[in-house]
């Protein structure tokens, strides 16, 4: 049996249906395998990078591994971004390589390279991946593969890749007289003494939260988590990455917080007396710049299968007071059976105080673009988007101006997903990974939101999404330049623009006219008065199609805190009789004498 077609069956057992990548001679052979076997199909990138984000796409959305099949050289070191999107967020993925045949590998040779597009993928790879290795015996293969695939899922999930020379992959090998990867033994999960600790400070407290991340996509709970919520009855804050955990819906959603949240989810966590943090690595856009500052007075507890996310704070202001190791897939069904039935918690005036904050607190949006001219209010196209987008649909984002609006005003309906590449955040993600997540979820619908930045770094995936006819709707936020780096030149640098407009270096086609050319339906959005109407029609129609939503190009970022400070400055007594929301310091608005606090920006 061909070694290339031992892979690729071997990944059709596990329930892989599509591979994406980029023919290159040194992958011929693995390419080959794929179009010969009968359950995996092969989806033709533009790009590699595209390719891995493509990978990326199917794996958050189908649970199954994400293969990205490419050559040697340039091919294999263009996946590096979609890896660290799966590196970063903790996405299961597996890169298959080409690799110069092994003759003419420079070995260690004090030479640069010795076979054409030789590159040494394996050391630029090792730091982002949670296993790399090139295979030097096609006899190794089974073995390796196995590895690979274990160290994938095993844990807190990642890429991980195989470089297979030339040569070896066109190696006759037996099957049947390969060893296999056997997985260490994982010892069983005990965490029954801190869940009754946990279960003790929940008891005592009285100003509760539970705040839900993205490691609870990965692999997705949201179904054994909303068990949890029902029964614990307490507020729950969402990070960007675990928006689409819950429905906005949802009585105990409180929203989001953090740096770039709105005022309502911050003034909770920072008056929270304990913080019960699920699925989030309590990243700086969510503590805010002074450390010290965060949640000073709540006991935080914090679950994670890596003990470095949790260890990261010590000697640096925030106190983990609670530290439980543990796999959320084992830890949210344990942790559930804990709370019993009748358990309740004395936290009525807390949720009377959340509910006068909500009432209270001015709008974090500064003041909409008027009607008609030429151009569109961000938040009025997110907020009629909410209403039109239908439940299950699928929805990824890209990254800047576009995240920023669709996070802090899409309003999650029940069965949807909101997916970005959270932590890496390159421009240029959306497109590919929602063409992932197309090839593998034909009876799905696709929304696709972008910025005109980032889909000139994707721009040739067009062509896929209408050679493939995908079911996605391509949302381009056009706001000619790159807003939130705009809003960072106005805080920093007294507004002095290089690169970021067409002014000041930047070029952009004419997207709906090349959109035209490329035989994709096209829809321009430039007056706020018909945005609901327009978008009514647009998921109506049948997809594909491109929506060119023309956004003011000095349409502002908010709520922002300006990057470095702290979330609030002081911790005001509760009162149980009356609202004291409006006696807060408000971040957004105020500066301390001590600097703390900023006005919005980045």
């Amino acid at each position: 049996m061909k070694l290339s077609d031992y892979v690729i069956d071997h990944l059709a057992r596990l329930g892989v249906t599509h591979v994406f990548g980029m023919s290159g001679g040194a992958a011929v052979h693995l390419l080959d395998s794929v179009s010969h076997h009968p359950d995996i199909e092969y989806v033709c990138s533009q790009h590699e990078q595209s390719a891995a984000i493509s990978a990326d796409g199917y794996a958050r959305t189908t649970g199954l591994l994400g293969v990205a099949i490419t050559t040697s050289g340039p091919g294999a070191t263009n996946l590096l971004t979609g890896v660290c999107c799966s590196y970063y967020d903790s996405v299961a993925t597996l890169m298959l390589t080409g690799q110069v045949a092994t003759h003419r590998l420079k070995g260690n040779r004090a030479v640069r390279q010795v076979g054409f597009q030789e590159t040494d993928v394996i050391s630029i790879f090792s730091s982002v991946t949670k296993y790399a290795y090139q295979i030097t015996d096609a006899n190794e293969i089974r073995y390796h593969l196995e590895k690979a695939v274990h160290l994938a899922n095993e844990g807190r999930p990642g890429p991980v890749l195989l470089a297979i020379p030339d040569d070896l992959q066109r190696a006759d090998i037996d099957p049947d007289q390969l060893r296999g990867f056997v997985p260490p033994d994982r010892p069983a999960t005990i965490v029954d003494g801190e869940i009754e600790e946990l279960m003790k400070r929940l008891r005592r407290s009285e100003r509760p939260v539970l705040i839900v991340g993205g490691g609870l996509s990965t692999p997705r709970i949201d179904k054994e988590l909303n068990g949890l919520v029902e029964r614990l009855g307490i507020p729950v804050l969402v990070t960007w990455a675990g928006s689409d955990l819950l429905p906005s819906s949802h009585p105990l959603r409180v929203g989001s917080f953090g740096v770039y949240g709105p005022r309502l989810g911050n003034y909770v966590v920072q008056n929270a007396d304990l913080l019960l943090v699920l699925g989030s690595r309590l990243s700086q856009n969510l503590t805010g710049g002074v450390l010290s500052a965060f949640a000073r007075n709540a006991y935080i507890v914090m679950v994670d299968t890596c003990a470095g996310e949790m260890d990261k704070f010590d000697g640096r202001g925030i106190e983990i007071d609670l530290r439980i190791r543990a796999n959320l897939t084992e830890f949210v069904p344990q942790l559930t059976a804990a709370v019993a039935d009748e358990e309740t918690y004395c936290i009525e005036p807390w949720m009377v105080q959340i509910e006068c904050w909500r009432q209270e607190l001015p709008d974090d949006r500064p003041v909409s673009v008027p009607a008609d001219v030429g151009y569109v209010d961000a938040y009025a196209v997110i907020d009629s988007l909410s209403d039109v987008v239908p439940e299950n649909e699928i929805v990824f984002v890209d990254t800047g101006g576009n995240l920023t609006w669709t996070c802090n005003g899409f309003r999650v309906k029940q069965g949807q997903r909101l997916i970005s590449a959270w932590n890496n955040t390159p421009m240029g993600y959306s497109l590919p990974a929602a063409i992932g997540a197309a090839t593998a979820n034909p009876s799905r619908m696709i929304t696709c939101i972008i910025g005109d930045g980032g889909l000139m770094l994707c721009l040739s995936e067009l062509v896929t999404v209408k050679q493939r006819d995908l079911p996605i709707r391509i949302l381009l936020f056009n706001n000619h330049g790159h807003g939130i780096q705009k809003q960072t030149l106005e805080t920093w640098l007294e507004g002095n623009y290089v690169g970021v407009d067409t002014a000041s270096g930047l070029a952009f086609p004419d997207f709906p006219r090349l959109a035209m050319a490329l035989d994709l339906d096209v829809v321009t959005i430039n007056s706020t008065g018909d945005i609901r109407e327009q978008l009514t029609d647009l998921y109506i129609h049948r997809a594909p199609i491109f929506c060119n939503i023309e956004i003011n190009p000095d349409q502002k970022l908010y709520p922002f805190l300006k990057f470095g400070m702290a979330l609030e400055n002081q911790f005001p007594p509760m009162d149980q009789t009356k609202s004291r929301s409006l006696m807060l310091v408000d971040p957004y608005v105020a500066e301390n004498e001590s600097g703390l606090l900023g006005t919005p920006g980045i």
